[in-house]
């Protein structure tokens, strides 16, 4: 004899049967609201979950018995308001899970419910393009003044994204609204610095407008911060900052070679100096001095590397040091093809070497670099070093041509893979990537309004919107020896 099979699977989520006060309700201001349900429900992390809006100061105790929800409040509710409490995936029926997904309550404390709504998306700036825990909020102001509201209260109103990144808020009364957006990681609904992300539209809004709102998402620049000087054995001075440096000068007594690298500026004397000697910073505009004393040296070998050892037809071949670069011995220094030695053109800057040599299709090349062949500070010099580069045949490669249109000539544009920026070209009627690799890729495009050639943030209080950024929405897929042309209009 066989079980029976028990029924097919319950697939309904609970239905709310009676709510108090009653859905679309006026002229009440409940201190309990309480939910009664048609069977048996469990709470998954429903104090999250539950959206409040115009939000409470207070967070209000919700207790489950049997098919009943109460949720006791401990504000007094604001007068002629339309609350929301939206409880997003806080619900779920008891022995499947199903959820009663944004299931809201709608009541007014006064004698009509508000039914006007602002809607619009929001756009990321930074490079990972992502935007989780924002919260989209208006506050009401006569005068568009950039002050502490954001920091200091609650939205009149707000919501949450989609997974579009869109967003909608409902049950707005009449009046004149500041909107922003915010990433709110420690969830109190207040906007708290250089440490979140923000977004504010360029004027007030009416609400009844009916037009959608672009918002643009980045992070404020943190106040530029010296976290620490530290001077290696090998005579190189490191000055680690906050923040990435964009400009950096370096002045003492003593030459000096520099060198930028994202939020670290190092400085290398080119002669050692016995005693202390002070050093004069300039980085990102920010002043200082520092005494610095090397200690005695040790003598180290110069690191030599390749970033890139695929070539393109017009590529150079490029090596770097991670030690300036004061003197190089060509006759030490061979590349070959087949074992057959090149001849060369080269070019030496101080922390890097290329070289220029005819690249065919589909051949491998080998640099071979004797010791001694490259001399830095303090007599340091490398040791031996092989390294191998290589061209692909133009038959297993792909390009890109985008047709853009756009009222502007001030942006660039950059090629992306995996978040990871491979090119960037600037503003021209013939917009290519030439010699790519099959696979698949993003474009971005940065509208540089400052013509400083770098995306530059915004600042709240300051009223300074970011430099819009713009993604291609669709997929790009490159295949091997073929050419894909895009249409993008701005």
């Amino acid at each position: 004899m066989q079980n029976p099979s028990g029924g097919q699977k319950d697939t309904n989520p609970p239905i709310v049967l009676k709510t108090t006060p009653k859905h679309g309700a006026t002229n009440t201001s409940p201190g309990i609201i309480e939910l009664e349900f048609d069977e048996f429900v469990k709470l998954k992390n429903v104090q999250n979950e539950l959206l409040i809006s115009p939000p409470l100061n207070t967070t209000p105790d919700i207790t489950l018995k049997g098919k009943k929800l109460s949720i006791t409040l401990y504000d007094e509710l604001k007068a002629q308001n339309t609350y929301t409490f939206n409880f997003g995936k806080g619900i779920a029926d008891f022995h499947e899970g199903n959820l009663l997904d944004n299931y809201s309550l709608v009541f007014s404390t006064g004698d009509e419910l508000d039914s006007l709504f602002i809607k619009g998306s929001l756009n990321v700036c930074e490079k990972e393009n992502s935007a989780e825990s924002i919260v989209v909020g208006i506050y009401e102001k006569n005068s568009l003044v950039r002050d502490s509201t954001i920091y200091l209260q609650k939205p009149d109103y707000f919501c949450l994204l989609d997974d579009e990144k869109n967003f909608e808020i409902n049950h707005i009364r009449h009046g004149t609204f500041e909107l922003c957006a915010f990433e709110d990681v420690n969830a109190n609904y207040q906007y708290d610095g250089v440490s979140e992300k923000i977004a504010f539209y360029k004027e007030l809004i009416k609400i009844g407008d009916t037009a959608d709102f672009d918002l643009w998402l980045f992070k404020e620049e943190a106040e530029l911060k010296r976290l620490d000087v530290d001077v290696k054995e090998n005579g190189r001075i490191h000055f680690a900052f906050n923040k990435t440096i964009d400009t950096a000068f370096a002045y003492s007594s003593q030459d000096l070679i520099k060198k930028i690298e994202m939020d670290s500026l190092f400085i290398w004397p080119t002669s050692y100096p016995k005693d202390s000697f002070l050093v004069y910073t300039n980085v990102n505009g920010h002043i200082d001095s520092l005494s610095v004393q090397l200690d005695s040296l040790k003598k180290h070998n110069i690191k030599l590397t390749a970033n890139e050892k695929r070539l393109k037809s017009d590529d150079w071949l490029t090596i770097y040091s991670n030690a300036p670069i004061v003197k190089i011995d060509p006759s030490k220094i061979k590349i070959l093809s087949d074992s057959v030695s090149l001849d060369y053109k080269m070019e030496i800057e101080a922390f890097k070497m290329a070289f220029n040599i005819p690249v065919s299709e589909g051949q491998t090349y080998q640099v071979k670099i004797e010791k001694g062949a490259v001399l830095s500070t303090y007599e340091n010099q490398n040791d031996s070093t092989n390294l191998s580069f290589y061209s692909k045949k133009q038959s297993a490669l792909a390009d890109l041509k985008i047709n853009l249109s756009t009222s502007t000539e001030d942006y660039f544009v950059e090629l992306l893979k995996d978040a990871k920026v491979l090119e960037r070209i600037e503003p021209s009627k013939n917009l290519r990537f030439n010699e790519l690799l099959p696979g698949s890729y993003q474009i971005r495009i940065t509208l540089d309004t400052n013509k400083d050639g770098a995306w530059s943030a915004g600042n709240y209080l300051k009223d300074v919107q970011p430099e819009k950024v713009f993604y291609y929405t669709e997929e790009i897929n490159l295949r091997e020896n073929w050419e894909l042309e895009i249409d993008w209009a701005l």
